[in-house]
């Protein structure tokens, strides 16, 4: 009996381990007031995208490499979705992803690193098992607040 138990143990833990990791990059303050009505209108359009990477106002934060804001996939007009701009392999401030021309992916120019951010998860497409970190966004209509 107590070796069917620790089988059944075994078999558990050996098909419970995840294979992705979420992201290496360390926690830093992020705060962004999003307009859609004027300063960050482009975000309107569906799989739209905008850069933070410096503070636009004394009391915003941008995190650990800047914050990429998108306007994904999803049933609302507006879906928006943030991440933290440094790549996850890398993790330095100073090697940022680049979303690509339709807004369904970011690649790292440094390693290559591919993933998709239109669905706002961050998943890793290709070239590494991390996630990018991704920041809360709340809001709705015109006024939006990205935070962590």
């Amino acid at each position: 009996m107590k070796r069917i138990i620790f089988f059944l143990l075994f078999i558990g833990v050996a098909f419970s381990c995840e294979k992705e990791y979420y992201t290496s990059i360390p926690n830093y303050p992020v705060n962004i007031e999003l307009r859609l009505e004027n300063m960050d209108s482009e975000l309107n359009a569906k799989l739209a995208y905008k850069k933070i990477t410096q503070p636009r106002y004394a009391v915003e934060k941008t995190g650990f490499g800047g914050v990429l804001v998108i306007n994904g996939m999803g049933e609302n007009p507006v879906n928006l979705f943030a991440f933290d701009l440094a790549c996850p392999v890398e993790a330095q401030r100073n090697v940022l992803i680049v979303p690509d021309n339709s807004g369904i992916t970011a690649t790292c120019p440094k390693c290559g690193a591919v993933f998709t951010i239109a669905n706002g998860t961050g998943r890793p497409e290709s070239g590494t098992k991390y996630y990018l970190k991704s920041y809360r966004v709340i809001g709705n209509g015109l006024q939006y607040t990205v935070t962590n």
